[in-house]
């Protein structure tokens, strides 16, 4: 069961890999808000559609789980979402899944604070030395930029993304043990798509533009590729290995982030981009890998 569990995070992890790319084509044409709450109400209706034709019996949540579903919604679909789409209008591809990588070492640190979750020593060096990447990726290795606290926007959505993401993932643990997969992401796709959505309103406004081709192209593959496969994909797999093992799944984002945005956006990878993509990758490899390197090096946590 694992290995299909890691051969669906796999798959996750490409889609959502090359999802900022095609976001990047959406976002010239219709704003974040509009995107991400029609994105998730088609997303939700396709679920709800599939437990109807599967004859799910958890249609309906159960009590305990609404305030977590909601709180799913607004960190995993709202501000995940709203913040990383909106940090393509300011930034680069490459720098989105760059900055994605370092999910695990935030997810872990989240588990320590909220979940209780002994941290070894060693988890807590790679988590610094992921946010220690980060920095360095989002002021593009400028420390004057980090002394007066100017960082590219984009950037910093993208870290609220992550940020976002990984309470998502640490309150899927629980709602999954009183809900099947699919019953879980459509109603968090509900909540989101119903919070982002006023937010909207009450912004910028909602509504659909005409959209070219490969708009419309795109925006097919975030609802029914990126959005209903990846994220069915996701949650099962979490709900077999773990949110903390899951994680590491998404370090394949910035490879095909990277590759994919220089092919079809022309983009340039840096020297900057690279070296902090060295140490993100090496603060997450530790950090989810604590007990392997221990073992390695014959010292006791």
């Amino acid at each position: 069961m694992k290995n299909k569990a890691y051969v669906l995070l796999s798959l996750a992890g490409i889609l959502w890999g090359f999802q900022p790319v095609v976001v990047k084509f959406i976002v010239a044409e219709m704003n974040p808000p509009t995107l991400v709450s029609f994105r998730y109400l088609l997303l939700s209706a396709t679920l709800f559609l599939l437990m109807k034709i599967t004859h799910k019996k958890d249609f309906i949540p159960p009590k305990s789980c609404w305030l977590p579903l909601i709180i799913m919604g607004i960190t995993g679909v709202s501000l995940n979402n709203g913040s990383q789409f909106t940090g393509l209008q300011y930034s680069t591809v490459a720098n989105a899944t760059l900055i994605a990588a370092m999910t695990p070492a935030v997810t872990s640190l989240l588990a320590f604070v909220f979940l209780r979750e002994r941290l070894a020593l060693l988890q807590w060096i790679g988590i610094i030395i992921s946010i220690s990447g980060t920095l360095y990726l989002i002021s593009n290795g400028n420390l004057d930029i980090i002394l007066h606290i100017s960082f590219n926007l984009g950037d910093i959505l993208f870290f609220v993304a992550q940020l976002s993401w990984a309470i998502y993932c640490l309150i899927s643990i629980r709602v999954m043990k009183k809900m099947s997969v699919l019953s879980v992401t459509a109603w968090a796709g509900v909540f989101g798509a119903i919070f982002i959505a006023i937010y909207g309103h009450f912004t910028c406004g909602l509504f659909i533009p005409d959209l070219s081709m490969k708009a419309m192209v795109s925006f097919a593959y975030i609802v029914w590729l990126g959005g209903v496969g990846a994220m069915i994909f996701w949650n099962i797999g979490v709900k077999n290995v773990g949110a903390s093992t899951a994680s590491i799944f998404l370090n394949i984002m910035p490879i095909v982030g990277i590759v994919t945005a220089s092919i079809t956006l022309n983009e340039i990878i840096t020297m900057e981009e690279c070296l902090g993509a060295v140490v993100i990758l090496l603060g997450v490899y530790i950090t989810t890998h604590t007990k392997q390197i221990l073992e390695k090096l014959n010292w006791k946590k």
